[in-house]
């Protein structure tokens, strides 16, 4: 509430609170209403624990101070997986589709509307790349197979590991003599860019490209292992492809988008949307909501 005073913006102007969704149950894509069950799940870290929950449980508690509704809008835990999607080779595994489904969502719905088309009108490959980097084959407004971004999945990032052989993982981390705790904490946060070339900047590690073999090196195999995921996604989508969209912190960098460029434009154009548009898909989703133009989801 400081925040908004200090800005000068009255409680009584607001007519609704939009709220990053945190770590639920999986759900399909769309705008949902903060319930109590939501609530509950969103404060007990039900799901897992991530800086992503706060958002609800402060817009669910403001919002009942104001008398007002609040929303969460496809939370990273969307899943449109197909189903054979999440099949692994051992029973008691699956894939989970956990990923940047807000901003992925986003730049997809802008691409449509800029072809004068509706987002369940055409299929997308869509590769968010920040901390960590996420490959959505979008077929007509559904995220039908994508790369677990949390943890365990993909191609290296500024801090995630991604894929990797899983011999001599479950070697290491017995000669390691790790936790799965310690473990999840080395892979999803103290990995990828950051193990390789000491630093998560990719701004710094760009000016260093050319001059540190070693920081080429890592950078180039963080490209090749993107583009390689945006073929796999390829596939999932049997090569009807409108576009590729590259979007996150990491698009801004003309170097990796020429090189991604290089690697897939066979398989569709592409088009750069660099940065995220999270804030502003949460502000135009809700005001769809409002002006009841999108019809709100139920989380039970």
């Amino acid at each position: 509430e400081s925040f908004l005073y200090e800005n000068n913006i009255s409680l009584n102007t607001i007519n609704a609170i939009a709220c990053r969704g945190g770590l639920l149950k999986p759900i399909v894509g769309g705008t949902y209403f903060i319930n109590q069950t939501m609530y509950n799940d969103l404060r007990t870290f039900k799901y897992g624990v991530h800086a992503s929950n706060l958002s609800g449980v402060i817009g669910f508690k403001l919002s009942q101070k104001l008398n007002i509704p609040s929303y969460v809008v496809d939370p990273v835990v969307v899943d449109e997986l197909m189903d054979i999607a999440r099949i692994t080779g051992v029973k008691d595994i699956q894939r989970k589709s956990i990923f940047h489904a807000l901003n992925q969502k986003a730049v997809a719905r802008e691409y449509a509307q800029s072809i004068k088309k509706s987002y369940d009108q055409v299929n997308v490959i869509v590769a968010h790349m920040g901390g960590g980097i996420t490959i959505g084959a979008h077929k007509q407004g559904k995220v039908i197979d994508v790369n677990d971004g949390l943890l365990g999945e993909g191609p290296l990032s500024p801090e995630r590991a991604g894929n990797l052989p899983n011999d001599a993982l479950y070697h290491w981390a017995y000669q390691q003599n790790l936790t799965p705790k310690e473990l999840n904490n080395i892979l999803s946060k103290e990995s990828g860019l950051i193990a390789l070339c000491g630093s998560n900047n990719i701004k710094q590690l760009i000016q260093e490209y050319e001059k540190n073999q070693e920081i080429h090196l890592a950078i180039d195999a963080m490209i090749y292992q993107i583009a390689k995921q945006i073929g796999e996604r390829a596939v999932s989508l049997k090569g009807s492809i409108d576009q590729i969209i590259l979007t996150g912190g990491i698009a801004k960098s003309e170097l990796i988008t020429k090189k991604l460029s290089d690697y897939v434009n066979w398989i569709a154009p592409m088009t750069v949307y660099p940065g995220e548009k999270e804030m502003e898909s949460l502000a135009i989703r809700v005001d769809d909501v409002i002006n009841k133009k999108e019809q709100v989801k139920n989380y039970s």
